[in-house]
C-alpha cells in the first residue's frame, strides 16, 4: 500500500503541506534504518509541525481507515528504532513538535511535546537557570523524553522511574477527539500537573506501552539539582562475589533511602566494552572473547569481575555522613572503592594529562568515562553509553551518534528480576551459558531500582551486514526469552517483533483487546502494539 495512491493524500497535503506528507518510497528511504534487523514495509509517513494539526490528521486517517504508527524521535534503539509492529502502517513522526508548553519553577514540573529531547530540556533549564535535573537515559541527548516515559523507561538519577514522574498527559484518539484527565478538563490544569492519579478511573496508564491514542504532551516532575553529588564506584575481586554484592546493594537501599540513586552492577565484559575496542583481529569467526584474553585486557585496565556504580545526593553534610557509613559497609568486601565528585573528576582528568606514556593515556580514557558518567548522574545528557552499539559493528563517529543510521546491530533483552542473590545468580549463569553458544558476548548490567527488584539490560550486539551474525543474534534473543520465561524473569518491554508474536499469549491481552476495540474499533493506531492483532469480533 502507498498512501499517495489513496483518497486521503490530497487532504493530508492540504493540512500539513506537501513536504510533510511522504509517499511509501520516500518514507522507506528515510525511516527504514534500524538496529534490530526486522524490516517493515511503510505505506508512507506524516510529519505534523504542531500538535494542533494532529486531531484533524487523525480524522482524515479514520475516514480512509489508514493505520498509523506514532513515533517521537524514532530513536528507540534496540527495541524497534522507528519501525512499526506491522507492515503497511503510515509512520506518524512527531519529532517536529518541540514545544516546552509550561514550566512550573516552584514545583519543578515541565509540560512538553514528543519532539523535546533530553538535550532540548537541558538547554532550556540552563538558559533559564532552573536548578533541576533532566531524566536522562543512556540512549543519548537526541532521544525523546515523552517517548521514554511512555515506554516506562528509567535512569539512575533520583527520579529513576520516568513513568512514575509523569503526572499528566494529553492524547488524540483514533476519531480525532482529544483526551485530557478529568482535573485538567474541568479547568484544574495546575492541580492536575501535581497529582498523578487525577479523579475517577486512572486512564492515563492506557497510553503507555499501548496503541490507544497519539500522546501529544506530557507533564513530568523533575528532580531538583542536589546541593552535592558524589559518584560511588566499587569492585569485587571474584566472580563468586556476585551474591554478596546483591546482598550489599539490598542493604544499601534500606539504609540510604532518599540519598542513594539507582545502583548498577556490571560484569567485567560490560565494563571493558566501555574502555577498549572489540578485539576482532584476535578472534575466530563466531567466537566470544576467551577468558585468557579477557583476563589480559582486564589487568591492563584494572577491571574486576564485578563493578558497582551508584551516586549519593543531598546536602554536603548529609552526603559526607552517608559516604562514611557506606565506606564502612563496602570496604571489607571490595578491592576498589572510589567516591568521585564532579569537581574531583575534573581535577584528576587534568592531572592525568601530565602522566606520560600508555599509563597516562589509559588513565585519561578512564577518567573521561568517569566524567561523562558523573554528568549523567547530575541529569546532564551525554553519549557515554551509546558507543556500546558500535562495539561489534564499527568505530563510532566523534559526535552525533545514531546507531540506526550508522548500521549498528543492537537488540536489548531487559528482563525483570527479584533483587535476591539466588535469582540474580541463576539469571547471570543462564546468560553466560546461552549467549556464547550463539556467538554473542555476555555483557551484563543489573540495574537495581529498589530493594525489591532489578532489571538486567542485556545488549545483543552483532554486525547487521553479516546475515549469519544477524540470524544468530535473533536466535540468541529468542533463546534468552524462552529460558528466562520458564524461570519467571520476564522483560519490562518488548521489541516490535515480539510484540507482534506474543501479544495474544495470555488472558490480559483479551482485556486489552476489548479496551482497544472500544477506543479504536478500526484498529488504526499502532496495530499490534502490545495488543491482539485481531480485535474482538473484527479482523486486523
Amino acid at each position: 500500500m502507498d498512501i499517495s495512491a489513496t483518497a486521503a493524500w490530497p487532504a493530508l497535503q492540504a493540512l500539513l503541506g506537501h513536504e510533510r506528507v511522504l509517499d511509501s518510497e520516500t518514507a522507506q528511504s528515510r525511516y527504514q534504518a534500524s538496529t534490530e534487523g526486522w524490516p517493515r514495509r511503510l505505506a508512507g509517513a506524516l510529519r505534523p509541525a504542531s500538535s494542533e494539526q494532529v486531531p484533524a490528521l487523525m480524522r482524515i486517517l479514520a475516514e480512509h481507515r489508514l493505520p498509523v504508527y506514532p513515533v517521537s524521535t524514532g530513536r528507540n534503539w534496540g527495541y524497534g528504532s522507528a519501525q512499526p509492529v506491522l507492515d503497511d502502517c503510515v509512520l506518524l513522526d512527531l519529532g517536529d513538535m518541540r514545544r516546552i508548553r509550561h514550566f512550573d519553577a516552584e514545583r519543578g514540573v515541565v509540560t512538553l511535546e514528543p519532539g523535546v529531547t533530553q538535550a532540548d530540556l537541558r538547554d532550556y533549564l540552563d538558559e533559564h537557570r532552573l536548578p533541576f535535573m533532566v531524566p536522562v537515559t543512556g540512549a543519548g541527548p537526541g532521544c525523546s523524553l515523552l517517548g521514554n516515559a511512555l515506554e516506562r523507561g528509567y535512569g539512575i538519577t533520583p527520579h529513576s522511574d520516568h513513568f512514575a514522574a509523569l503526572t499528566s498527559l494529553e492524547a488524540v484518539l483514533a476519531d480525532g477527539s482529544v483526551y485530557r484527565p478529568a482535573l485538567a478538563a474541568w479547568g484544574g490544569e495546575d492541580v492536575d500537573r501535581g497529582f498523578k492519579w487525577g479523579l475517577g478511573p486512572y486512564v492515563d496508564g492506557l497510553f503507555t506501552q499501548g496503541g490507544f491514542g497519539v500522546v501529544i504532551a506530557v507533564s513530568l516532575a523533575l528532580a531538583p539539582q542536589p546541593a552535592h553529588m558524589e559518584a560511588v564506584i566499587f569492585s569485587f575481586p571474584r566472580e563468586a562475589d556476585l551474591e554478596q554484592a546483591v546482598g550489599l546493594v539490598h542493604e544499601m537501599f534500606r539504609r540510604f533511602r532518599g540519598v542513594l540513586g539507582g545502583v548498577n552492577l556490571l560484569n567485567r565484559r560490560r565494563v571493558l566494552s566501555m574502555l577498549e575496542p572489540y578485539p576482532r583481529e584476535q578472534l575466530a569467526e563466531a567466537q566470544v572473547i576467551p577468558e585468557a584474553l579477557l583476563e589480559t585486557i582486564a589487568k591492563r585496565h584494572q577491571v574486576q569481575p564485578w563493578t558497582g556504580v551508584t551516586a549519593l545526593y543531598g546536602e554536603p553534610g548529609v552526603v559526607a555522613a552517608a559516604r562514611r557509613a557506606l565506606r564502612r559497609m563496602l570496604k571489607p568486601h571490595t578491592v576498589r572503592l572510589m567516591f568521585l565528585s564532579p569537581g574531583r573528576a575534573a581535577t584528576l582528568s587534568r592531572l592525568a594529562r601530565f602522566i606520560p606514556g600508555p599509563l597516562g593515556a589509559q588513565l585519561q580514557a578512564q577518567l573521561k568515562t568517569f566524567k561523562a558518567t558523573t554528568d549523567i548522574m547530575q541529569g546532564r545528557p551525554g553519549e557515554v553509553a551509546l558507543p556500546l552499539a558500535y562495539w561489534r559493528s564499527g568505530r563510532p563517529p566523534e559526535r552525533d551518534l545514531h546507531p540506526a543510521r550508522d548500521r549498528c546491530g543492537l537488540l536489548w533483552f531487559p528482563p525483570l528480576l527479584p533483587l535476591k542473590a539466588a535469582d540474580v545468580r541463576r539469571f547471570v549463569d543462564l546468560v553466560h551459558q546461552i549467549m556464547p553458544a550463539h556467538g554473542m558476548e555476555p555483557l551484563v548490567t543489573i540495574t537495581c531500582f529498589s530493594e525489591l527488584g532489578a532489571d538486567s539490560t542485556i545488549p545483543i550486539l552483532y554486525d547487521p551486514a553479516d546475515a549469519e551474525q544477524r540470524a544468530r543474534a535473533h536466535a540468541c534473543y529468542e533463546a534468552l526469552f524462552q529460558a528466562c520465561r520458564r524461570l519467571g524473569y520476564l522483560p519490562y518491554r518488548l521489541n516490535v517483533e515480539h510484540q507482534r508474536a506474543l501479544a495474544e499469549d495470555g488472558e490480559i491481552w483479551g482485556v486489552v483487546g476489548k479496551l482497544k476495540a472500544a477506543l479504536d474499533p478500526d484498529n488504526l493506531i499502532a496495530p499490534g502494539r502490545y495488543a491482539p492483532r485481531r480485535l474482538p469480533g473484527r479482523s486486523a
